[in-house]
Protein backbone atom coordinates (compact mmCIF):
# COMPACT_ATOMS: atom_id res chain seq x y z
CA UNK A 1 0.00 0.00 0.00
CA UNK A 2 1.01 3.35 -0.83
CA UNK A 3 0.02 6.54 0.95
CA UNK A 4 0.95 10.65 0.36
CA UNK A 5 0.26 12.75 3.22
CA UNK A 6 -1.12 16.24 2.28
CA UNK A 7 2.26 17.59 3.42
CA UNK A 8 4.17 15.35 1.29
CA UNK A 9 2.08 15.94 -1.61
CA UNK A 10 2.96 19.39 -1.86
CA UNK A 11 6.14 18.94 -1.38
CA UNK A 12 6.23 16.59 -4.08
CA UNK A 13 4.47 19.21 -6.27
CA UNK A 14 6.76 21.64 -4.95
CA UNK A 15 9.87 19.53 -6.50
CA UNK A 16 8.16 18.84 -9.73
CA UNK A 17 8.55 15.23 -8.93
CA UNK A 18 6.89 12.66 -11.94
CA UNK A 19 5.23 10.66 -9.13
CA UNK A 20 3.64 13.70 -7.79
CA UNK A 21 0.10 13.32 -9.18
CA UNK A 22 -0.48 9.85 -7.39
CA UNK A 23 -1.80 10.65 -4.54
CA UNK A 24 -3.37 7.49 -3.12
CA UNK A 25 -2.89 3.70 -4.47
CA UNK A 26 -3.76 0.15 -3.19
CA UNK A 27 -4.58 -3.00 -4.55
CA UNK A 28 -7.93 -1.97 -5.45
CA UNK A 29 -8.36 1.60 -5.50
CA UNK A 30 -6.09 4.60 -7.34
CA UNK A 31 -6.13 8.94 -7.33
CA UNK A 32 -4.79 10.87 -9.60
CA UNK A 33 -4.20 14.29 -9.74
CA UNK A 34 -3.03 16.47 -12.66
CA UNK A 35 -3.15 19.58 -14.22
CA UNK A 36 -1.72 22.49 -16.25
CA UNK A 37 -0.92 25.97 -15.90
CA UNK A 38 -0.79 27.83 -19.39
CA UNK A 39 0.59 31.25 -19.87
CA UNK A 40 0.39 32.55 -23.43
CA UNK A 41 0.21 35.86 -25.45
CA UNK A 42 -0.82 36.91 -28.71
CA UNK A 43 0.54 39.17 -30.55
CA UNK A 44 -1.08 40.51 -33.28
CA UNK A 45 -3.59 43.56 -34.55
CA UNK A 46 -5.32 44.98 -31.45
CA UNK A 47 -8.01 46.87 -33.53
CA UNK A 48 -10.15 44.10 -34.04
CA UNK A 49 -8.90 42.56 -37.31
CA UNK A 50 -6.76 39.52 -34.42
CA UNK A 51 -9.60 37.14 -32.95
CA UNK A 52 -6.89 36.32 -30.42
CA UNK A 53 -5.35 39.36 -29.44
CA UNK A 54 -3.63 39.84 -26.12
CA UNK A 55 -3.42 37.63 -23.06
CA UNK A 56 -4.31 33.72 -23.39
CA UNK A 57 -3.94 32.17 -19.77
CA UNK A 58 -5.40 29.08 -17.48
CA UNK A 59 -4.81 27.04 -14.82
CA UNK A 60 -6.60 23.72 -15.23
CA UNK A 61 -6.55 21.02 -12.90
CA UNK A 62 -7.81 17.04 -12.60
CA UNK A 63 -8.57 14.21 -10.86
CA UNK A 64 -9.18 10.32 -11.79
CA UNK A 65 -10.32 7.90 -9.31
CA UNK A 66 -10.86 4.77 -9.90
CA UNK A 67 -11.89 1.26 -7.82
CA UNK A 68 -11.67 -2.50 -8.65
CA UNK A 69 -14.65 -4.70 -8.70
CA UNK A 70 -13.20 -7.92 -8.56
CA UNK A 71 -10.51 -9.24 -11.02
CA UNK A 72 -10.76 -7.25 -14.04
CA UNK A 73 -13.81 -4.99 -13.96
CA UNK A 74 -13.33 -1.21 -12.25
CA UNK A 75 -15.52 1.97 -11.07
CA UNK A 76 -13.97 4.96 -12.33
CA UNK A 77 -14.67 8.59 -12.49
CA UNK A 78 -12.97 11.97 -13.43
CA UNK A 79 -13.53 15.48 -13.15
CA UNK A 80 -11.39 18.36 -14.60
CA UNK A 81 -12.12 21.80 -14.02
CA UNK A 82 -10.34 25.18 -16.01
CA UNK A 83 -9.98 28.71 -14.87
CA UNK A 84 -9.18 31.59 -17.14
CA UNK A 85 -8.07 34.93 -16.76
CA UNK A 86 -7.62 36.56 -20.07
CA UNK A 87 -8.09 40.09 -19.37
CA UNK A 88 -7.51 42.92 -17.06
CA UNK A 89 -8.32 43.14 -13.63
CA UNK A 90 -9.46 41.14 -10.41
CA UNK A 91 -13.24 40.06 -12.52
CA UNK A 92 -12.24 39.25 -15.42
CA UNK A 93 -11.63 35.23 -14.88
CA UNK A 94 -13.69 32.40 -15.70
CA UNK A 95 -14.38 29.22 -14.02
CA UNK A 96 -15.75 26.17 -16.26
CA UNK A 97 -16.00 22.49 -16.01
CA UNK A 98 -14.71 20.67 -18.98
CA UNK A 99 -15.10 17.20 -18.11
CA UNK A 100 -17.18 15.42 -14.87
CA UNK A 101 -18.47 11.98 -15.21
CA UNK A 102 -18.33 8.40 -13.70
CA UNK A 103 -18.92 4.65 -15.13
CA UNK A 104 -17.05 1.60 -15.12
CA UNK A 105 -15.06 -0.20 -17.59
CA UNK A 106 -13.45 -3.81 -17.66
CA UNK A 107 -12.21 -5.98 -20.89
CA UNK A 108 -15.70 -5.02 -22.67
CA UNK A 109 -14.30 -1.54 -22.60
CA UNK A 110 -15.76 1.52 -20.76
CA UNK A 111 -19.04 3.00 -19.98
CA UNK A 112 -19.56 6.45 -18.69
CA UNK A 113 -22.17 9.09 -17.81
CA UNK A 114 -21.74 12.43 -17.61
CA UNK A 115 -19.88 15.58 -19.09
CA UNK A 116 -17.36 13.99 -21.47
CA UNK A 117 -16.55 14.40 -25.51
CA UNK A 118 -18.90 13.34 -27.95
CA UNK A 119 -17.16 10.18 -29.99
CA UNK A 120 -16.34 12.15 -32.91
CA UNK A 121 -13.39 13.45 -31.05
CA UNK A 122 -12.02 9.95 -31.41
CA UNK A 123 -10.64 10.98 -34.96
CA UNK A 124 -11.01 14.64 -34.37
CA UNK A 125 -8.07 14.57 -32.00
CA UNK A 126 -5.75 13.37 -34.48
CA UNK A 127 -5.26 16.61 -35.75
CA UNK A 128 -5.89 18.55 -32.51
CA UNK A 129 -2.43 18.79 -32.22
CA UNK A 130 -0.89 22.45 -32.14
CA UNK A 131 1.57 23.14 -29.67
CA UNK A 132 -0.02 26.29 -28.45
CA UNK A 133 -3.87 27.29 -27.40
CA UNK A 134 -5.59 29.07 -29.88
CA UNK A 135 -4.88 26.94 -33.10
CA UNK A 136 -5.78 24.06 -34.10
CA UNK A 137 -8.96 21.59 -34.50
CA UNK A 138 -10.99 24.85 -36.26
CA UNK A 139 -12.05 23.71 -39.88
CA UNK A 140 -13.98 20.44 -38.98
CA UNK A 141 -16.86 21.74 -36.97
CA UNK A 142 -15.39 20.54 -33.57
CA UNK A 143 -17.95 22.49 -31.08
CA UNK A 144 -17.72 22.14 -27.57
CA UNK A 145 -20.69 23.51 -27.01
CA UNK A 146 -23.27 21.05 -24.68
CA UNK A 147 -26.36 21.26 -27.64
CA UNK A 148 -24.28 19.00 -30.53
CA UNK A 149 -22.85 16.60 -28.17
CA UNK A 150 -19.67 16.55 -30.62
CA UNK A 151 -16.71 18.12 -28.03
CA UNK A 152 -17.47 18.58 -24.69
CA UNK A 153 -20.99 17.95 -23.84
CA UNK A 154 -23.08 17.68 -21.19
CA UNK A 155 -25.47 14.31 -20.02
CA UNK A 156 -23.58 12.46 -21.95
CA UNK A 157 -23.86 8.19 -22.29
CA UNK A 158 -20.87 7.12 -23.86
CA UNK A 159 -18.98 3.58 -24.70
CA UNK A 160 -15.20 3.22 -25.14
CA UNK A 161 -13.89 0.38 -26.22
CA UNK A 162 -10.12 -1.11 -28.16
CA UNK A 163 -9.99 -4.34 -29.34
CA UNK A 164 -6.79 -5.41 -31.49
CA UNK A 165 -6.06 -2.31 -32.67
CA UNK A 166 -9.48 -0.93 -33.57
CA UNK A 167 -11.24 1.52 -31.50
CA UNK A 168 -14.90 2.08 -31.29
CA UNK A 169 -16.54 5.33 -29.58
CA UNK A 170 -20.47 5.59 -29.30
CA UNK A 171 -22.06 8.52 -27.59
CA UNK A 172 -25.75 9.49 -26.69
CA UNK A 173 -26.10 13.28 -25.48
CA UNK A 174 -29.60 13.28 -23.97
CA UNK A 175 -31.86 16.12 -23.90
CA UNK A 176 -31.34 18.55 -21.46
CA UNK A 177 -33.52 21.25 -22.54
CA UNK A 178 -34.40 24.16 -20.20
CA UNK A 179 -37.44 26.90 -19.17
CA UNK A 180 -36.98 30.20 -20.56
CA UNK A 181 -38.89 33.14 -20.46
CA UNK A 182 -39.45 35.29 -23.62
CA UNK A 183 -40.03 38.95 -23.60
CA UNK A 184 -43.69 38.89 -21.91
CA UNK A 185 -43.00 36.94 -19.45
CA UNK A 186 -44.32 33.59 -20.75
CA UNK A 187 -42.09 30.41 -19.61
CA UNK A 188 -41.11 28.78 -22.87
CA UNK A 189 -38.85 25.42 -22.96
CA UNK A 190 -36.06 24.99 -25.61
CA UNK A 191 -36.38 22.47 -28.46
CA UNK A 192 -34.82 18.67 -28.42
CA UNK A 193 -30.96 18.73 -28.06
CA UNK A 194 -30.26 15.28 -27.73
CA UNK A 195 -27.71 14.01 -30.37
CA UNK A 196 -25.93 10.99 -31.11
CA UNK A 197 -22.55 9.47 -32.49
CA UNK A 198 -20.68 6.54 -32.97
CA UNK A 199 -16.58 6.87 -34.29
CA UNK A 200 -14.32 3.66 -35.38
CA UNK A 201 -10.44 3.96 -35.91
CA UNK A 202 -7.96 1.12 -36.12
CA UNK A 203 -4.14 1.37 -35.58
CA UNK A 204 -1.52 -1.00 -37.38
CA UNK A 205 1.61 -1.96 -36.04
CA UNK A 206 3.86 0.16 -38.43
CA UNK A 207 2.09 3.63 -36.74
CA UNK A 208 -1.07 4.06 -39.70
CA UNK A 209 -4.36 4.90 -38.31
CA UNK A 210 -7.62 5.29 -40.14
CA UNK A 211 -10.54 6.48 -38.56
CA UNK A 212 -14.72 7.61 -39.73
CA UNK A 213 -17.18 8.93 -37.39
CA UNK A 214 -20.58 10.51 -37.59
CA UNK A 215 -22.81 13.01 -35.67
CA UNK A 216 -26.55 13.80 -35.64
CA UNK A 217 -28.06 16.40 -33.17
CA UNK A 218 -31.38 17.34 -32.81
CA UNK A 219 -32.98 21.04 -33.52
CA UNK A 220 -35.57 21.09 -32.76
CA UNK A 221 -38.28 22.04 -35.73
CA UNK A 222 -35.29 23.32 -37.75
CA UNK A 223 -33.16 20.62 -39.59
CA UNK A 224 -31.00 18.17 -37.80
CA UNK A 225 -27.30 18.87 -37.54
CA UNK A 226 -25.54 16.25 -39.14
CA UNK A 227 -21.41 16.00 -39.18
CA UNK A 228 -19.77 12.81 -41.17
CA UNK A 229 -15.95 12.99 -40.22
CA UNK A 230 -12.84 10.78 -42.05
CA UNK A 231 -9.39 10.51 -40.69
CA UNK A 232 -5.75 9.37 -41.29
CA UNK A 233 -2.84 9.95 -38.81
CA UNK A 234 0.74 8.46 -38.74
CA UNK A 235 2.71 8.42 -35.72
CA UNK A 236 6.64 6.57 -35.63
CA UNK A 237 10.23 7.36 -36.04
CA UNK A 238 9.59 11.22 -34.82
CA UNK A 239 7.32 11.84 -37.80
CA UNK A 240 3.29 12.67 -36.42
CA UNK A 241 1.04 13.87 -39.50
CA UNK A 242 -2.45 13.32 -39.73
CA UNK A 243 -5.11 14.40 -41.72
CA UNK A 244 -9.55 15.45 -41.33
CA UNK A 245 -11.97 15.81 -43.63
CA UNK A 246 -15.60 16.19 -42.85
CA UNK A 247 -19.03 17.19 -44.57
CA UNK A 248 -21.76 19.09 -42.72
CA UNK A 249 -25.05 21.11 -42.13
CA UNK A 250 -26.75 23.16 -40.06
CA UNK A 251 -23.24 22.75 -37.69
CA UNK A 252 -23.17 25.53 -34.29
CA UNK A 253 -19.49 25.42 -34.93
CA UNK A 254 -20.23 27.79 -38.12
CA UNK A 255 -23.83 29.71 -36.50
CA UNK A 256 -25.73 27.97 -38.25
CA UNK A 257 -27.21 25.66 -36.19
CA UNK A 258 -30.13 27.56 -35.88
CA UNK A 259 -31.53 27.53 -38.82
CA UNK A 260 -34.00 25.83 -41.24
CA UNK A 261 -32.03 26.18 -44.46
CA UNK A 262 -29.60 23.27 -45.64
CA UNK A 263 -26.50 24.83 -44.89
CA UNK A 264 -23.66 23.32 -45.48
CA UNK A 265 -19.80 23.17 -44.72
CA UNK A 266 -16.68 20.94 -45.75
CA UNK A 267 -13.65 21.40 -43.26
CA UNK A 268 -9.82 20.29 -43.80
CA UNK A 269 -7.31 19.65 -41.47
CA UNK A 270 -3.46 18.85 -41.84
CA UNK A 271 -0.42 18.74 -39.47
CA UNK A 272 2.88 17.16 -40.35
CA UNK A 273 5.40 17.50 -37.69
CA UNK A 274 8.96 16.28 -36.85
CA UNK A 275 10.78 15.66 -33.43
CA UNK A 276 14.22 16.23 -34.36
CA UNK A 277 15.60 15.89 -30.77
CA UNK A 278 14.08 15.01 -27.24
CA UNK A 279 13.60 18.46 -26.43
CA UNK A 280 13.00 20.29 -29.41
CA UNK A 281 10.23 19.54 -32.09
CA UNK A 282 8.40 21.44 -34.81
CA UNK A 283 5.18 21.14 -37.37
CA UNK A 284 3.11 23.04 -39.96
CA UNK A 285 -0.68 22.94 -39.45
CA UNK A 286 -3.63 23.85 -41.92
CA UNK A 287 -6.93 24.45 -41.14
CA UNK A 288 -10.10 25.41 -43.97
CA UNK A 289 -13.54 25.48 -43.73
CA UNK A 290 -15.88 26.52 -46.39
CA UNK A 291 -19.49 27.47 -45.48
CA UNK A 292 -22.02 27.58 -48.34
CA UNK A 293 -25.65 28.86 -46.91
CA UNK A 294 -28.73 27.79 -48.77
CA UNK A 295 -29.39 30.35 -51.58
CA UNK A 296 -26.05 32.17 -50.89
CA UNK A 297 -22.54 31.46 -51.84
CA UNK A 298 -19.89 29.29 -50.57
CA UNK A 299 -17.11 31.46 -48.83
CA UNK A 300 -14.25 30.57 -46.64
CA UNK A 301 -15.24 31.03 -42.40
CA UNK A 302 -11.46 29.50 -41.40
CA UNK A 303 -8.09 29.26 -43.43
CA UNK A 304 -4.73 29.71 -41.67
CA UNK A 305 -1.64 28.20 -41.71
CA UNK A 306 0.59 27.59 -38.80
CA UNK A 307 4.45 26.90 -38.27
CA UNK A 308 4.80 25.99 -34.67
CA UNK A 309 8.36 24.85 -32.23
CA UNK A 310 8.06 23.53 -28.76
CA UNK A 311 11.17 23.04 -26.62
CA UNK A 312 10.90 20.94 -23.85
CA UNK A 313 13.03 22.58 -20.67
CA UNK A 314 12.56 19.78 -18.23
CA UNK A 315 9.47 16.78 -18.75
CA UNK A 316 7.02 19.22 -16.93
CA UNK A 317 7.83 22.81 -18.51
CA UNK A 318 7.93 23.69 -21.93
CA UNK A 319 8.28 26.95 -24.27
CA UNK A 320 5.65 27.16 -27.32
CA UNK A 321 5.43 29.38 -30.10
CA UNK A 322 3.44 29.30 -33.39
CA UNK A 323 3.25 32.03 -36.43
CA UNK A 324 -0.28 31.89 -37.82
CA UNK A 325 -0.84 33.36 -41.69
CA UNK A 326 -4.41 34.01 -42.05
CA UNK A 327 -5.62 33.37 -45.18
CA UNK A 328 -9.12 35.19 -44.04
CA UNK A 329 -10.03 38.75 -45.93
CA UNK A 330 -9.44 41.82 -43.34
CA UNK A 331 -7.68 39.33 -41.25
CA UNK A 332 -4.02 39.79 -39.81
CA UNK A 333 -1.23 36.95 -38.84
CA UNK A 334 -0.40 36.99 -35.54
CA UNK A 335 2.14 35.41 -33.57
CA UNK A 336 1.85 33.31 -30.20
CA UNK A 337 4.36 32.16 -27.73
CA UNK A 338 3.72 31.02 -24.24
CA UNK A 339 4.72 28.66 -21.17
CA UNK A 340 3.33 25.97 -20.18
CA UNK A 341 4.08 23.55 -16.92
CA UNK A 342 1.91 20.16 -16.69
CA UNK A 343 1.82 17.98 -13.75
Amino acid sequence: MKKLTLIAIAVAAASGSANAAKVYEDEKHAVDLYGRIYAGYTAGDDAGKSDNFGADQYVRFGAKVKSMIGASNYALGRYELQMENNGEGDNTSATKARLAYAGFGGDFGEVTFGRNYGALELVADWTDSSYVNPYGNSAIGISSSREEGIGRSDSVLKYAGEFSGFDIHASYKFNDNQKMEDADGNQTVDADNSAYGIALAYTFDFGLGLGAGYNIANNGEAKDSKLALLGVNYDANGVYAAANYSMGENNKAFKLHGSDAKNEHTGYELVAGYKFTKTFRAQAMWNKAEVEPQGGAKYDNVDYYTIEGRYDLTKQLRIVAAYQINNIDNAENEFHFAARYDF
